[in-house]
């Protein structure tokens, strides 16, 4: 029996947020996101505990930008044959909250 471990709900994104990854100024397609992690997929695949920053965008040009823990990395075909990396990040921040500062308003303005 599968059992969520998720706090927040995901909120899929479908084309409507940007991201990048900062310290390797790599861009990234963010497919869900919540108050305590994302989901993206790349080319590149990022070794599981490392910590990056993301910046993540919306299409009226609001912003957060977000420290994270890699958390899971999983390789899979696309359909055009290429290789694609489905990362999972859980946010972190100084205070440990388990809610990244800012991600509630740029959901909010996605819902």
């Amino acid at each position: 029996m599968y059992v969520e471990r998720r706090r927040a709900p995901r909120v899929e994104v479908l084309g409507r947020m940007h991201g990048q990854i900062v310290s390797s100024n790599a861009p990234m397609s963010v497919r869900e996101v919540s108050l305590g992690g994302l989901s993206f997929s790349s080319a590149v695949l990022f070794p599981i505990g490392e910590v990056h920053e993301f910046r993540l965008t919306l299409g009226d040009d609001s912003a957060v930008l977000l420290r994270g823990r890699i958390v899971r990395a999983e390789e899979r075909i696309g359909d055009d044959g290429a290789t694609v990396y489905i990362t999972g990040v859980q946010f972190i921040d100084e205070e440990d909250s388990g809610e990244a500062p800012g991600m509630g308003d740029l959901i909010g303005k996605m819902t």
